[in-house]
């Protein structure tokens, strides 16, 4: 069987090491892997010791800047929202240009877009026609925030959607197919544009980082074998109040018992509100905030936790599934998630592997509760769940995809 030619077109990718590049670059890997011709072209400059086993050529694009006091901040929010739609930007321009000249050598039988950011879908929307005929778009989550639950759709999220929603509409009709990374994320896309054929959109998880690949760091194993551990961005719109208030009084329960409470651990960087309402659990060396590290430590301690958390926003719904989720997966480490109907609801309640609870300090309580007492879960549970994130069931299922 010939193999397929797949041109990938991004910003974010290796080795940068934030959670978009991150998919990017697992999903290429994977595809390569299944036996794909792959080439990448993406916004980030590439160096020797990160060489890929396929083509990657780059076209830098300029960052948005970072830090700063609020003015900066909602100054360079606001840049990034109008450079999103903005056709005539210059790393559009440049990225478009390479994209054809690329794909006029390769002749790819698939030339996918990914986002984020979406401006990566202007360079889809600008293609000859010819290439337009194999254009993929995928997202990794709902864009813009205007289709977003709140707490993610904010007032300036507001202010640029009737432009936003109208590029956004013209990708979903133009291209040729729609891949998102879960069934609700299309029922947004659906909702919002009754008339698009559902033939054309599809769902694909993320791909989780392999537990054999996780670089060795020297850490304090022992000192997370039985914590409770969350990694990554803890931002002001995921933070949880009622965590905090669980937290407290499993310590007081466990206490009366004459037992300890193993602690909590964040690692990253967390809202400054939420771990200064954490002091006291801090000062009883309960909870802990390791804050930002390298990516290799990060990975280290995940592997030693004993519980791994994942916190989404306070939602009715959520059509979000959390890179983390996906890594966490395949450590086959028990998963406590305090998430709202979604995917990650879904997932841990069709293939096990842990449990999901809402912002109800009861329930979040009874779920520490429980893990502690059972020492984990069944390793058929995560197992079962893991190969739902494997990269080779993931990349089978893009050239499902791609065949039809």
């Amino acid at each position: 069987m010939k193999s397929k030619k797949i041109l990938i077109v991004c910003d974010h990718f290796s080795p940068q090491s934030g959670a978009q590049a991150l998919q990017a670059t697992k999903v290429a890997d994977a595809l390569f892997a299944a036996g794909c011709d792959v080439h990448v072209i993406c916004g980030v400059p590439q160096i020797e010791s990160d060489r890929r086993e396929y083509p990657v050529d780059s076209v830098v694009s300029s960052p948005y800047g970072e830090g700063g006091g609020i003015f900066q901040r909602i100054t360079r929010r606001i840049r990034h929202e109008i450079h999103e739609t903005d056709r005539d930007n210059d790393w559009v321009r440049r990225m478009l240009v390479k994209t054809i000249e690329v794909a006029s050598v390769v002749r790819p039988d698939v030339i996918m877009t990914q986002s984020t950011p979406f401006r990566t879908h202007l360079i889809g929307l600008s293609l000859p026609f010819e290439m337009r005929r194999k254009w993929v778009a995928y997202f990794s989550d709902v864009w813009p925030l205007r289709l977003a639950p709140y707490p993610y759709r904010t007032a300036i999220s507001n202010v640029f959607s009737i432009v936003q929603l109208r590029y956004l509409e013209r990708v979903v009709r133009t291209a040729q197919k729609i891949i998102m990374s879960s069934d609700e994320s299309i029922e947004v896309i659906k909702n919002r544009f009754p008339n698009v054929g559902e033939e054309k959109l599809f769902s694909v998880a993320h791909i989780g980082r392999l537990a054999d690949v996780i670089p060795a760091v020297s850490i304090d194993a022992e000192h997370y074998a039985s914590r409770f551990v969350h990694v990554g961005r803890l931002t002001r719109e995921r933070t949880c109040p009622e965590l905090i208030r669980a937290l407290r009084s499993i310590v007081s329960t466990t206490s009366k018992r004459g037992e300890r409470f193993p602690g909590f651990t964040f690692v990253g960087w967390v809202d400054a509100g939420f771990q200064e309402s954490c002091r006291d659990l801090v000062e009883r060396n309960i909870v802990e905030f390791v804050g930002d590290v390298d990516p290799a430590v990060a990975q280290s301690i995940c592997a030693a936790a004993g519980v791994l958390v994942v916190i989404e926003a306070n939602m009715a719904k959520s059509p979000f599934l959390p890179s983390k989720f996906s890594d966490y997966a395949m450590l086959g480490k028990p998963i406590m998630a305090i998430s709202p109907p979604g995917p990650v609801r879904n997932f841990l309640s069709t293939f096990g592997g842990g449990v999901a609870v809402g912002h109800d300090v009861s329930e979040i309580e009874g779920a520490m509760a429980a893990l502690l007492q059972s020492g984990g879960t069944d390793q058929t549970e995560t197992s079962c769940l893991a190969r739902q994130f494997n990269s080779s069931h993931i990349a089978q299922r893009y050239l499902e995809i791609f065949e039809r």
